[in-house]
């Protein structure tokens, strides 16, 4: 541009050289943007889910776990589930699309594995929430059967029964297989991971139109690539209202660019939604494909990345033990012991008047026996009062052989370390320390986020509304930011249940050991992720309408210059 400004004539820049400079100003390249679409009404206003029993007209299952495949008895079933995309860009240009069901029930490794198909439905169907397969889930590898059709429910026979049929039975669907993905079977002593129904031509042509309009969308139907009654293959998915509805529900994971939209932009790499072991690799944007909820990211939203400054672990009904050094325990351990976690990040380069739209936090785990550990559910609660911690362990001789770790045992607490009655314990005196108002922490009941449920070393508590007032009321000093207790259930049913759940050698246990910010290795500690949003300049000017206005100046300038 400079060369032509010295050798170029008038006419001919204004003509041909001034028009591309200022389309290149002004244009903004579209970015990738990663959205998740949940199946059921409660997330998306999607149409939800259902199974059809074959040669059934008259039973229906349009609110419990989906089932595909075949069982003992030679009862087949197929899966129906739909997903809104009306909130996308009708100029959305799909650069991924990915498909997600999470097994609800464990698949013996040495079984067969499954291919699953997924088709275009081609004809409008509903369903409610008051039909139920027949009896227990553990029961239908044997005996499967949905309840009596109630009116708008989807059978094998009818699209809304009773009054509308398919043209064929078992749904009208497009021949042409969508996406596939091959179901294998897994140890039980380990949760299964999702599975992802990657993206084909067919299946972005297809989405693509659900998304301009050119396409009636009424989902997809997943069946068996082979339905042979004689061929008891099932599979049993959670559906979309699920318990942990964010992680388990199924999804349609879309990455796209949008012309009409072009203030957005991707995410930083260490963005929220870091990836974990065994899934597709990462989109370009806020969260990978996996079932945790997706943060929107425009042009105008920061990203704080921030590690841990404070953890810990109490001892239920120990109020002279802690653990403040070193790893941090959360659930029941081998000897009994009932942990909690309780974890501190700073928030102060969050400016003031920001406001938050996503936190999600990324733990490490650790310790040396992994099938010990069980299945563990992990909240987390927000932190009502001061506590504190020395960063040192003096840790309590263990019985042998030592085959666990021994932070899950504590270390005597000296003064200044937090325990199970003491924010703040003095080790000469106790009765002269800090208590606690309530044994085991000052927290508000509410749970803002579950760990989403991987057993594979990394681990995710990610967005919710509650986890976002949480951070936004520690910005705005609504709330003084004392950090995070993460906890599981403590009542003795649960204890009961984890230790039946738990076969490894008869271990009743079930827990996490977390890396702290103290972990030799960097990539382990714990890390907040925030999404925030920074209010106006002191002009009222947002910061995209700033850079617009120095587009237009510029342009203004270049142009002029010319002129004279």
């Amino acid at each position: 541009t400079i060369f032509c400004l010295q050798t170029c004539n008038d006419r001919v820049f204004k003509m041909k050289v001034l028009p591309l400079l200022l389309a290149g100003l002004l244009s903004t390249k579209a970015a990738e943007v990663y959205k998740a679409i949940y199946s059921g009404t409660e997330h998306d206003g999607s149409d939800g889910d259902a199974v059809i029993f074959a040669n059934r007209p008259d039973q229906a299952a349009g609110g419990s776990d989906l089932i595909v495949g075949c069982n003992n008895d030679g009862q087949c079933a197929r899966t129906l589930l739909h997903f809104n995309v009306e909130t996308l860009p009708d100029d959305a240009v799909i650069t991924d699309v990915v498909m997600t069901l999470m097994p609800a029930a464990s698949v013996a490794p040495e079984d067969p594995p499954v291919t699953l198909h997924v088709h275009q439905v081609t004809e409008f169907w509903s369903r409610t929430n008051s039909s139920t397969p027949d009896g227990a889930r553990d029961t239908w590898q044997d005996s499967l059967a949905g309840t009596a059709a109630n009116p708008g429910d989807v059978t094998w026979k009818y699209s809304v029964y009773p009054n509308a049929e398919w043209g064929t039975e078992g749904g009208d669907v497009n021949t042409d297989v969508m996406t596939s993905v091959e179901s294998a079977g897994w140890e039980s002593s380990s949760r299964a991971s999702p599975l992802f129904f990657p993206m084909t031509e067919n299946f972005k042509n297809v989405v693509t139109g659900w998304i301009d309009g050119s396409i009636p969308n009424y989902g997809v139907l997943v069946k068996r690539d082979t339905e042979d009654p004689t061929d008891p293959r099932l599979r049993i998915f959670f559906h979309e209202v699920s318990g942990n509805k964010p992680h388990r529900s199924p999804k349609l994971l879309i990455t796209y660019t949008s012309v009409s939209q072009p203030e957005q932009m991707e995410s930083m790499a260490s963005g929220p939604g870091i990836i974990l072991p065994g899934e597709p690799t990462r989109p370009p944007t806020t969260s990978p494909p996996t079932s945790t909820p997706s943060c929107r990211i425009d042009a105008d939203t920061n990203v704080l990345v921030g590690a841990s400054f404070q953890h810990a672990t109490i001892f239920l009904g120990k109020g002279d033990l802690s653990q403040d050094k070193g790893a941090f325990g959360v659930g029941i351990a081998h000897s009994g012991e009932i942990l909690r976690g309780l974890i501190k990040f700073p928030v102060d380069s969050i400016p003031k008047g920001s406001t938050i739209t996503c936190a999600e936090i990324i733990l490490k785990t650790t310790g040396s026996c992994g099938p010990c550990k069980g299945e563990v559910d992990v909240e987390m609660h927000r932190i009502l009062g001061p506590w504190t911690t020395t960063g040192t362990n003096n840790f309590l001789e263990q019985p042998q052989p030592l085959l666990y770790d021994v932070e899950l045992h504590g270390a005597g607490a000296n003064t200044g370390d937090v325990t199970w009655t003491h924010s703040t314990y003095n080790a000469a005196n106790p009765s002269k320390g800090t208590l606690w108002n309530n044994k085991g922490a000052d927290i508000d009941s509410t749970v803002i986020s579950m760990e989403a449920d991987d057993e594979r070393g990394q681990h995710k508590f990610p967005t919710s509304n509650e986890f976002v007032e949480a951070i936004q009321g520690f910005v705005d000093g609504t709330f003084q930011n004392h950090g995070f207790m993460f906890k599981t259930e403590e009542s003795e049913e649960y204890q009961a249940e984890k230790a039946e759940e738990n076969t490894y050698k008869d271990y009743d246990s079930a827990y996490r050991l977390f890396h702290g910010e103290d972990a030799e290795d960097e990539d382990k500690r714990p890390v907040l992720v925030v999404h925030y949003t920074k209010g106006s300049d002191s002009s009222g000017t947002s910061v995209v309408a700033r850079q617009q206005q120095v587009v237009i100046a510029v342009v203004f300038m270049a142009f002029t210059a010319l002129s004279f």
